[in-house]
């Protein structure tokens, strides 16, 4: 359970301090549902198109079954669900509840599942009964079985009648509703969300989010990219990471708009879906748009409704920006954390040359500055160093691990990222790299990606990811890995190299290794595995003697 012991420990720190009052999300949903009650809500790929009133209804219905399972205030829900309207549904009965949610993708299974429940000290799980080739029943039992503080299953089904062994969600919901006089919304100062994420750390770190939190985000984010109540917001990226949940479910709502979900991607299922439920705004990873600019190619489409198109979760390359603007959509690059959500981004208003060039300026509310790695002092305009945020959307905390939050987060309440970026004179910042993305070859330091960005703009690259690779000589090289587009020829070190010298790059830069693959590793949201990848070259270089086994030399070699 999060409360009352962890609100009751931060609303002395930060009651009165909420930016917005001590309003809550479920303050900003019913807002929504008064004011156009007959609007759209949520659409999703399998059919479901429910108005706010219709959400409402469901949410409070939902809502009264939770309380009667014995889920309170203050207690966490894990859910675990796909792009589906459903996950609005259950986000909105945890509000009516107070109760803290805990989004989790639909791919994760028995050991990280188990270590949300105890971390969150979950009492309601809500699971898919199946999803793509996975049948949930077994898992379902498997963790309603064993010894933890779990009182409730729900199961969303999607083919067929749920195990009889859980509540359905379609029998949730003929529930008689939470009468409005039980609801016991939090106010601005308690968590409202537990968003796990993956770092360095053996285990996933449980992001704390309080009301404020979110609705400082999500207010910046709409204001500053003039979103609201006409915009059709559409959402591939999974609800289950801070992307989705923040800005393809929570947003929407709190300015009016529809959230538009797509669970299974493809860049022609995107493509599909964006034209005809005529959205307007749209947000997805570097791949995720690459490869729906892809299938618009094939068929000759064009977008035209499509207005704001967002990218987060990696540096956006210049080619993906200059493609978009070839389509007439000006690409904007959103650069955050999940303990900070959004730190920048650029503007309609920003000149075209700021859009290709940069990440964007500080969000509303939001500061930001450059630091030393080492010391943390300022750095000025023009160096390269750790990009820091502080404002009312920094994060509370991670749950259960204040050691791991002191290193990130200090007395003044400055977020320190971990990514590496540059500022210039005029506020617009550039991120460089991740601190452990860096090559450190022979002492000299070399930017990842930088140099997948010039890789890029070859004719015979689609996609790469550069990484450390052990060197006994230098300590570290760089070794590519690059997916080509079809018919390509194989790209060989010779001409990279000749490519390189003809753009004036320093010739520590090129990359030493050249991996030609048919994709790349990639995370449920999106992120290359650059981790698998350095580990597969070292064992590579092993294998071929050009490294003894299990030799790693320098730190980027075994950085997350």
């Amino acid at each position: 359970m999060i409360n009352p012991a962890i609100n009751q420990a931060l609303a002395a720190e930060y009651r009165g301090r909420g930016l917005w009052g001590d309003a809550s999300l479920h303050d900003y949903w019913r807002l929504t549902v008064r004011s156009a009650p007959a609007r759209e809500a949520v659409i999703d790929a399998r059919g479901n198109r429910w108005t706010y009133a219709q959400v409402e209804a469901r949410a409070a219905a939902l809502a009264g079954h939770l309380r009667r399972a014995g889920v309170g205030a203050g207690d966490a829900v894990t859910v675990q669900l796909p792009n589906w309207a459903e996950f609005l549904v259950v986000d909105v009965a945890c509000l009516k509840l107070g109760a803290v949610v805990n989004p989790a993708l639909p791919q994760h299974r028995w050991t990280e599942l188990t270590h949300r429940i105890d971390t969150c000290g979950s009492t309601a799980l809500v699971m898919p009964d199946r999803f793509r080739s996975m049948d949930y029943g077994d898992l379902a039992a498997r963790l309603a079985d064993r010894p933890s503080t779990l009182r409730a299953v729900l199961v969303v089904e999607n083919e067929g009648p749920a195990d009889g062994r859980f509540t359905s969600f379609r029998q949730a919901i003929g529930h008689q509703p939470l009468p409005a006089e039980e609801w016991a919304p939090g106010r601005g100062s308690d968590v409202a969300a537990v968003l796990f994420t993956s770092g360095s750390e053996a285990k996933a770190k449980g992001v704390m989010l309080s009301h404020d939190n979110v609705l400082s985000s999500e207010r910046a984010f709409a204001y500053d990219l003039n979103i609201g109540h006409a915009d059709r917001m559409f959402m591939p990226g999974p609800v289950g990471h801070a992307t989705g949940f923040l800005h393809g479910v929570t947003m929407p709502y709190m300015v009016g708009a529809t959230s538009v979900l797509l669970d299974v991607f493809s860049g022609a299922a995107a493509r599909d879906m964006i034209e005809s439920e005529r959205c307007t705004c749209a947000m997805g990873t570097t791949t995720v748009i690459r490869e729906l600019f892809d299938a618009c190619d094939e068929s000759g489409a064009r977008l035209s409704c499509l207005r704001k198109l967002c990218s987060g979760g990696a540096p956006v390359p210049r080619s993906l920006l200059r493609r978009a603007l070839s389509f007439g959509i000006r690409l904007h690059s959103i650069y955050g954390s999940t303990e900070s959500a959004p730190h920048t981004l650029t503007r309609p208003s920003d000149p075209e040359e700021r859009v290709v060039a940069t990440d964007g300026r500080a969000v509303t509310g939001t500061d930001i500055k450059v630091v030393d790695p080492a010391t943390r002092a300022t750095l000025p305009p023009g160096r390269e160093g750790e990009e820091a945020s502080r404002g009312p959307a920094v994060f509370l905390g991670y749950l259960g691990q204040p050691g791991l939050t002191e290193k990130v987060l200090d007395q003044d309440g400055w977020y320190y990222s971990g990514d590496l970026g540059v500022l210039d004179e005029s506020g617009y910042l550039r991120i460089t790299g991740r601190i452990k993305d860096v090559i450190v070859r022979g002492g000299e330091n070399i930017s990842a990606i930088e140099v997948e960005e010039i890789m890029r703009e070859h004719p015979d690259v689609y996609n790469v990811a550069v990484v450390a690779m052990p060197s006994r000589r230098l300590g570290e090289t760089g070794c590519a890995y690059v997916v080509q587009p079809p018919g390509a020829p194989p790209l060989e070190l010779a001409e990279l190299r000749a490519f390189f010298n003809s753009r004036g790059v320093a010739k520590y830069k090129i990359p030493e290794r050249i991996e030609i693959v048919d994709a790349l590793p990639m995370t449920p949201t999106g992120k290359i595995r650059k981790a698998e990848l350095r580990a597969r070259v070292a064992a590579r270089l092993a294998a071929e003697g050009e490294l003894a086994e299990g030799e790693l030399v320098g730190e980027g070699a075994a950085g997350a």
